[in-house]
């Protein structure tokens, strides 16, 4: 059985573009299990059933969780990487604060369960796993100051996170439109590259980091 593990950015991704159905499927019919961590729950749930703007989103995914196609994992302590990470970059004489408990609790997860993966939309989260010296430089760059990277940090952090495989929303539906699980939305009048671009600019447009580049790039591999 197959493991991955959602994020509160993949997680938004995918419940605001109506998607949360072919994640049943694919549990369903591809024996794979998705996970969030208690934290990740906490904030897309809890919280937002306390207002009105994501109240609707939150009912939803409880409806999801009682259902069985997210599985809540209890929550694991973090603090020992919560603290290295926002000790990644400095800018003057203070530490940046850039991920919350959240975010790294459901990395700590992945790494916890031997995951198969770990989904992540948000490119903070990403490029501190995959590129943290280009991060550096968007850092510096938009802050218009020098921002140093903590390299004892650095090399602890690569210690902790080993090499957890990496992947968007995106690539979990480029997965299911392989399968056929959106095989239903075409017709004559809504061809089969229609129904693709789709699906990845409605996930960009609702959070997931992918540039149009990489789109155009998918879509001409996939109907190659």
């Amino acid at each position: 059985m197959k493991n991955i593990v959602f994020d509160t950015s993949s997680i938004i991704s995918i419940v605001t573009n109506d998607l949360l159905g072919t994640l049943k499927l694919l549990k369903q019919n591809f024996d794979v299990e998705f996970y969030i961590p208690e934290s990740v729950k906490v904030e897309l749930i809890d919280r937002a059933l306390s207002t009105n703007k994501y109240k609707l989103e939150g009912i939803i995914l409880s409806r999801a969780i009682r259902n069985g196609v997210l599985k809540v994992y209890p929550s694991i302590d973090v603090d020992n990487m919560l603290k290295i990470v926002n000790n990644l970059f400095m800018q003057k004489d203070f530490y940046m604060h850039i991920l919350d408990k959240a975010e790294i609790e459901a990395l700590v997860l992945a790494i916890k369960l031997n995951a198969d993966a770990y989904c992540v939309d948000e490119r903070t989260m990403r490029m501190v796993i995959e590129n943290p010296k280009k991060l550096q430089k968007i850092f510096s760059d938009k802050l218009q100051r020098n921002v140093t990277l903590n390299k004892k940090a650095l090399n602890e952090f690569k210690g902790m996170i080993k090499n957890i495989p990496i992947i968007r929303s995106t690539e979990i539906m480029i997965a299911a439109f392989e399968l056929g699980l959106f095989d239903k939305y075409i017709s004559d009048d809504i061809p089969k590259k229609m129904v693709l671009e789709a699906l990845l600019w409605g996930l960009r447009l609702r959070g997931c980091s992918i540039s149009t580049k990489d789109i155009d790039e998918i879509v001409k591999l996939e109907l190659r």
